[in-house]
């Protein structure tokens, strides 16, 4: 049911990215391999996005934040994701963004373990693609 709502959200959230990119041709600057990031940032000297997740280390049930600055506008809205849930948000002008209150929920809880987050963008031709990867860690 979870990767239902999943992809319901992704295809809402498409719908209201796609205009926004309509008539966009190609990738600005080049493109290049985006969001090969790991541990508390993201992104490559090509796409120099950060992803933060706050706190980083949490118990299952707990809710945290994720920032993020340095974003192309011209790809439109982050899609946020996280142990089957999404969460989007429109970039400031300056390519940044906040989502407060993701639960660290999946079913009932999350076992503990180091979980990615992961940021999406519509690039390539309006793919949606990584640009951004944090983790948080669940502890019991």
């Amino acid at each position: 049911m979870r990767f239902i709502s999943l992809i319901v959200t992704i295809a809402a959230l498409a719908l209201a990215v796609t205009p926004a990119l309509a008539g966009k041709g190609g990738i600005p600057n080049g493109g290049g391999n985006a969001g090969n990031g790991s541990g508390s940032g993201g992104g490559s000297a090509s796409y120099p996005g950060t992803l933060n997740a706050t706190p980083s280390v949490l118990h299952a049930g707990d809710y945290f934040d994720v920032s993020g600055c340095g974003y192309d506008t011209e790809y439109g809205n982050v899609i946020i994701g996280f142990t089957g849930g999404s969460w989007g948000s429109p970039l400031d002008s300056g390519g940044c963004f906040t989502i407060t209150g993701i639960p660290a929920l999946s079913g009932d809880t999350l076992s503990p373990g180091t979980y990615a987050v992961t940021a999406y963008q519509y690039v390539h031709n309006d793919r949606l693609t990584k640009t951004g990867e944090t983790t948080v860690t669940v502890v019991q």
